[in-house]
């Protein structure tokens, strides 16, 4: 399942996750910086059932190396 950001003033979903908790921190970021945003957006589940023949393009990409905690 993939999860996206609900947009309820322009009544879409704006942008698609691979977890629910990608999507949880790109509302995080969004409403720190336009916290007059609260209510307006919310991550929401998207189904991939309604077209059988979509597949997300690319791959996961590792943190480099510089970024990783040992």
């Amino acid at each position: 399942m993939l999860w996206g950001l609900a947009d309820y003033f322009v009544d879409e979903v704006i942008s698609i996750y691979r977890s629910r908790e990608q999507a949880e921190r790109a509302l995080a970021r969004i409403l720190r910086d336009e916290p007059q945003w609260e209510g307006m957006m919310e991550v929401v589940p998207v189904c991939r059932q309604a077209c059988p023949h979509w597949r997300p393009r690319g791959r996961s990409v590792r943190a480099p190396r510089c970024c990783t905690v040992r």
